[in-house]
């Protein structure tokens, strides 16, 4: 239902092991593990050093203190510190070969662990004998617990391509992939090409430090975060790794290991039937990125189309929205068809929740919380927006909603996405709040909504440029106009975090959930063909009770609704832009408009008393609803509730007008009632009246 943000108004704050699962980019469930007895596996204070036998030639010299804690499916371990100076890894516990306590003095408890690919974690557990004993108990019995994992894991692995890439090089890989069809996964642009010139992107020297990085740290689902990943993310992911690190980096390439398989069956499954989204993806189709090259051809088009469709049925009440086309286009050049559906679970579940709903609430509430940033930080030009009327959202609404794709050239939307997808959404705060102070003396000189756009473009179109073009120094002049903005956006809004981020958005998430419902509510009012005998302000009531009791029927007690439940998906056939409701709710809505439309009971606990309401399973409501349904689509839409309510509430005491409303409510249709129909009507009079008589 459109019209009432439930992601909003629905929202919980995250538990605290929610907040650890997303600080890892972990599966949901997967809280820190507490045993039989009720103990946590967690030891607080831990040193991590890290060695690779297989690697003799580089190792790790640093050394973390930090704290371990085991949940479910993985190890998990972040150190103390500042967050991009540390170090922080989570590695599935199936991946692990080898667990053994290593000879140290009495006091200390030493821990090796070895995974799959011989990478070595030592962990020197600082804690009391007990609390250490337990913590192994719990990972031994755990690792039993996934066995059968690792047997399956050595497919799953071959599809990443770090894998070929330290087994047999770059140029090696690639050809193996071409000549013997490896199975590991890649967009589009291996075969259309990547976005950039690869000599001016560097990208060979990317690579050749990833490799390295790689052999010493880990690869995919086992890649440990060390400083010198932040660095490198920074400085831009190569294209053959783009699409793997990306989805190691959100914590989505642990739903594609969970997951595995389940995109091919939904599209199997689901293959020739149609939805209510499907028809909105093929408007759609030829407007995502049409200046890529695959985007031409008849097979990047059905690329992007089967995943947006398996998205759409396995999301089925968010469906398809505009813009996650533009979004899923850009991710497929680097990724493949499973990896970019469960990257855009993740975006749409975790990462930015709400951004790609009918109600785009997520994007909004970002958007005033960006608003407020811009005060904070850039107090004049705040005032010069509000002196002038410019809607800053004009602007910066599309920066969020896509990622800054559609606003910049792909090659440095594509350096920003990399740090989205390893830092958290603060990354898309920090650009546009450096992009407005790079063009603030510009911005203060213009005046209208129209002139700032323009201004924008051409610095957009300019990133490639000297940021310096007039210095003497010839390093200064090769900085360019993008490595600028990062600069600062790193540097000078640094104190801008997903903490501060996440605070402001609690901070104003109750004021848009206003806005948009406001909205909807004059949207809805304003299409209505008939009034009735209605005032506005009374169909405004009408429409008020029936919001509330969409929002009551999807959260109501079994008590209220009999045990009856709303559907949860509507109709694909129904207009989903369209406020409707079904007969759950309908009942609901009727017990508070009319007193015998409900059943009301005193409950005690021997201290105090509470009315409680039920709403009675009574045909009569049934014959009220289908009545309404005049186009016998099995839901209500405001006017049909409007014109139903517009026929009863203003007879005004007309005995016949009464029996004549009664006589049409039974004869579905027909000029006379039957016997049936003359005993149906006897017993809703009957109910009508037995709360008067009650009372």
């Amino acid at each position: 239902m459109s019209t009432i943000v439930h992601s909003l108004r629905d929202y919980r704050p995250p538990t605290r092991a929610q907040q650890f699962a997303f600080a890892f980019g972990l599966p949901p469930n997967e809280g820190p593990y507490v045993d039989e007895a009720g103990n946590r596996a967690e030891i607080l204070s831990a040193i991590l050093s890290l060695s690779n036998p297989d690697a003799p030639g580089v190792r790790e010299d640093l050394v973390y203190a930090g704290r371990l804690t085991l949940t479910p499916s993985f190890l998990c371990y972040v150190s103390q510190g500042d967050y991009g100076r540390g170090c922080r890894v989570a590695i599935p516990l199936a991946t692990i070969r080898r667990v053994e306590r290593l000879n140290t003095r009495d006091a200390v408890f030493a821990l090796s662990v070895s995974v799959w690919h011989g990478m070595q974690l030592v962990f020197q557990l600082n804690a009391l004998r007990p609390s250490c004993e337990g913590f192994c108990n719990a990972l031994r019995d755990l690792l039993r617990a996934h066995l059968g994992d690792m047997k399956q894991l050595r497919p799953f692995l071959d599809t990443c391509y770090s894998e070929s890439l330290l087994r047999l090089g770059d140029e090696d890989a690639k050809g193996k992939h071409r000549e013997d069809a490896v199975p590991y996964e890649m967009g589009l642009g291996e075969t259309f090409g990547f976005p950039g010139d690869p000599k001016k992107l560097k990208d060979k020297s990317k690579m050749r430090l990833w490799k390295e990085y790689l052999a010493t740290h880990g690869r995919n689902i086992t890649l440990l975060r060390y400083p010198q990943f932040t660095r490198l993310v920074q400085v831009g992911l190569p294209n053959m790794l783009r699409g793997e690190l990306w989805e190691v980096a959100s914590g989505s390439i642990f739903q594609r290991l969970a997951h595995r398989g389940e995109y091919a069956a939904i599209l199997k499954e689901h293959e020739g039937q149609t939805n209510a989204s499907m028809e909105e993806i093929e408007k759609d189709l030829n407007r995502s990125l049409p200046e890529y090259a695959a985007y031409q051809t008849d097979e990047g088009i059905a690329t992007l189309r089967r995943v947006l469709v398996a998205y759409s049925w396995k999301n089925r009440e968010l469906g398809y929205c505009q813009a996650m086309n533009i979004v899923v286009a850009a991710l497929l050049i680097y990724m493949s068809e499973e990896q970019c559906f469960w990257m855009l679970d993740t975006l749409c579940e975790r990462l930015l929740p709400g951004y790609y709903t009918q109600s785009m609430s997520g994007t909004l509430l970002d958007q005033k919380v960006f608003e407020h940033l811009v005060w904070q930080t850039m107090p004049i030009l705040h005032e010069h927006f509000m002196r002038h009327d410019m809607q800053l959202s004009i602007v910066t609404l599309p920066w969020l909603l896509s990622l800054y794709i559609n606003s910049m050239p792909m090659v440095f939307a594509f350096r920003i996405i990399d740090c989205f997808m390893a830092f958290g959404s603060q990354v898309l705060f920090q650009i546009g709040l450096a992009i407005l102070k790079i063009n603030g003396e510009a911005i203060l000189r213009i005046t209208d909504d129209g002139t700032m756009i323009g201004l924008l473009r051409t610095y957009f179109r300019t990133l490639g440029d000297s940021a310096y073009p007039e210095s003497p120094d010839e390093r200064r002049r090769q900085i360019t106009r993008f490595q600028q903005l990062l600069v600062i956006a790193f540097r000078e809004f640094g104190v801008i975090t997903n903490e501060l981020v996440e605070q402001q958005r609690k901070q104003f998430r109750q004021q848009i959930v206003q806005e948009i419902e406001g909205f909807a509510r004059r949207s809805a009012i304003r299409n209505l063909q008939d009034y009735g005998h209605f005032t506005k302000a009374q169909v405004s009531l009408i429409y008020d009770h029936i919001v509330e009791s969409i929002y009551r029927a999807r959260n109501a007690p079994v008590s209220l609704t009999g045990g009856e439940k709303p559907l949860s998906i509507q109709d694909p056939k129904q207009d989903m832009k369209e406020m409707r409701i079904n007969f759950t709710t309908f009942r609901l809505f009727l017990s508070e408009m009319a007193t015998w439309a409900r059943d009301e009971y005193i409950v005690t606990n021997g201290l105090q008393e509470r009315i409680e309401r039920r709403v009675p399973d009574e045909k009569f409501a049934r014959r009220i609803f289908t009545y309404w349904d005049r186009d016998h689509s099995n839901s209500l839409s405001l006017q049909n509730i409007v014109t139903g309510l517009d026929e009863i509430m203003f007879l005004d005491g007309d005995l016949a007008g009464t029996t004549e409303w009664f006589f049409r409510l039974h004869a579905n249709g027909k000029d006379k009632l039957s016997k049936n129909d003359v005993l149906a009507l006897s017993e809703s009079l009957l109910f009508r009246t037995v709360p008067q008589r009650a009372g």
